[in-house]
């Protein structure tokens, strides 16, 4: 019986490579037939006929389009760990389907959110750029429209690669962990790819391989190398949170956590645990993210409304049930352009409720963007896991943080509200800072909920498990105003050099770039702090950013040799010259 279902489980997957190879030849000749025979029957003509059936059908009309490359990538991959035709194509259909809801979400997102940001610009205030991962990922599509879209997906391709290699070399990389996390992973490859083209390729058409090639290798590259030494860095601390779970962390705090840990002891005792003291039952609220969340966005947008109305009331209508467009005598438009797109949730409504039900509808909009998110990344994270089990199956897998939360869900609490505090102070300061007149080094940026709650949520539990509640209390907010101020000059200098420069020629006129992180950014501790002190020094010269770029990923796969593992069984070189022991495992 077991070896006629064997039998029985090649058959499919045979099947099913045979009709995805099939399926493809029969494009290939059909595209190569049809156009060679518009033209006479020359060499020259097949010639011609093959490079439009590999540019324009392949490339154009297939690896540009983000939402096929991943369900191409969901078909081989479930092929390759024995799906079957039926569940391979079901798969793919789910993931193209899930990225086509992302795109709804994010539309929907970019197209509520930007106009308001655009028009208090307009009022001297600057760029508001919310962090939000979310947004971030939202922002990377409308930025990298057109053919760049699929770089993303090409990127986290590589970068999972090259995580993969650097486990299997873990004898001499010192790497286990393996990133599973595929949301995590899709965002963190949207701003890699957005931020590297601006400090390495700023000025180039990005329409050209020799742009789009290197690009996605040394984004991948970057990627990959910090998924893998990140991830190693959270193993450790992680089994001690977890009394051995056996997991590492894969999310955007990863070098943040491990620095609570170590932070953690000098502001308490372990022992004095968050989990031993009761929380007031208010505070629970705040567990919700939905509700949180809403709040959130719904502050955010009545205060920056206020300040649009106060300063120009004639953005509404005189009934006061609808924004408007302010035109001068000629019939342009000199203020509020866009803000008509907040009159459709409750439609002829009192301002006040077309705030509340468009902030609703963000809300509403991210919900959907998620959902679309998780859709497909299910089918992918599966893809990639069934992938890596057979190349690496004693590996250890790094997954979401929120995989820690029910070991320690006081503390979960205390970093968050004491990630508030910080960031909001932080805020505050860089609101004065932003107010200097003709001041052009600093943005605004703004932490929304899952920011403030996943990372400050984070980087409480790992405090509190070294430090207590006292750390637990203090370092989430401590490394959180870091984060604001550091992040909020550095994006600043990114905006100043992507919009300095055309990304695009068109009709042989060059198209400037907008800011290439306006409407979002991660907003977590390594993409804050780690990457915004790296974007602090990279961003003034393409040259320098190679030099940086390099010297960064040499200096992670340093770092993974000084990391304790916790799974080594013996020291590395660079243990031993730092004088480092770890935690050896010894084999009976």
């Amino acid at each position: 019986m077991k070896s006629f279902l064997e039998k029985s489980k090649k058959n499919k997957i045979l099947i099913g490579w045979i009709l995805f190879l099939v399926a493809n030849l029969i494009i290939f000749f059909t595209s190569l037939l049809v156009k060679a025979s518009q033209g006479s029957w020359t060499s020259e003509a097949w010639v011609n006929a093959f490079n439009f059936t590999i540019k324009t059908i392949y490339l154009d009309n297939f690896l540009k389009q983000p939402a096929l490359v991943l369900g191409f990538l969901v078909f081989v991959g479930y092929l390759i760990i024995g799906r079957g035709f039926r569940e391979s194509f079901i798969g793919a259909l789910k993931t193209i389907i899930g990225f086509l809801l992302l795109g709804i979400g994010s539309g929907i997102l970019v197209g509520m959110a930007k106009p308001v940001f655009e028009n208090i610009k307009e009022l001297g205030g600057g760029d508001i750029v919310p962090l939000d991962p979310y947004f971030a990922l939202a922002n990377a599509n409308a930025y990298l429209r057109g053919g760049l879209v699929s770089a993303i997906a090409f990127t986290m391709l590589v970068a999972f690669a090259i995580n993969i290699v650097l486990v299997l070399l873990k004898k001499w990389t010192n790497i286990n962990t393996l990133m599973v996390t595929g949301h995590i992973m899709l965002q963190q490859s949207a701003v890699v790819t957005t931020i590297f083209f601006v400090l390495l390729f700023r000025g180039y058409d990005w329409n050209l391989a020799e742009v789009q090639i290197p690009l996605i290798l040394i984004s991948g590259i970057f990627t990959g190398v910090y998924w893998a030494v990140g991830s190693s860095s959270t193993l450790k601390i992680t089994n001690k949170v977890t009394e051995n779970a056996g997991f590492a962390i894969g999310h955007q705090q990863m070098f943040g956590i491990a620095t609570s840990y170590k932070l953690g002891r000098f502001f308490g005792k372990k022992e004095d645990t968050a989990e031993n003291r009761k929380l007031p039952s208010y505070l629970k609220i705040f567990e919700d993210n939905i509700f949180t969340q809403t709040v959130i966005i719904l502050l955010l947008f009545l205060v920056l409304f206020i300040i649009l109305i106060a300063s120009k009331p004639g953005i509404i209508n005189d009934n006061f049930n609808a924004f408007k467009e302010i035109k001068n005598g000629d019939g342009k438009t000199v203020f509020g352009k866009g803000l008509e797109a907040w009159n459709g949730t409750f439609k002829d409504a009192n301002i006040v409720f077309l705030i509340i039900g468009g902030s609703l509808r963000i809300v509403a909009a991210l919900i959907a963007l998620i959902t679309g998110v998780r859709m497909f990344i299910t089918e992918l994270q599966q893809s990639f896991q069934g992938i890596s089990e057979k190349i690496i199956p004693n590996s250890v897998v790094a997954v979401d943080v929120a995989a820690v939360y029910g070991f320690s869900i006081n503390s979960v609490t205390y970093g968050f509200l004491s990630g508030v505090i910080g960031q909001f102070l932080a805020v505050f300061i860089v609101i004065g800072l932003t107010s200097i007149p003709n001041q052009n080094i600093i943005t605004l940026t703004i932490p929304l909920f899952i920011t403030l709650f996943f990372n400050s949520g984070s980087l409480g539990v790992y405090a509190n498990a070294s430090g207590g509640w006292k750390a637990a209390l203090l370092v989430p907010g401590i490394i959180g105003f870091l984060e604001i101020i550091i992040i909020s000059f550095a994006l600043k200098l990114v905006a100043v050099q992507g919009e300095a420069f055309p990304h695009n020629i068109v009709n042989n006129k060059p198209e400037f770039t907008e800011n290439p992180v306006k409407d979002g950014y991660i907003g977590m501790a390594d993409w804050t702090l780690f990457f915004g002190v790296f974007m602090l020094f990279a961003a003034w010269n393409t040259y320098l950013a190679w030099v940086i770029i390099v010297i960064t990923i040499v200096g992670m796969l340093i770092l993974a040799q000084l990391i304790d593992t916790g799974m080594q069984t013996k020291q590395t070189y660079f243990q031993k010259l730092f004088r480092i022991k770890p935690e050896l495992v010894v084999h009976n």
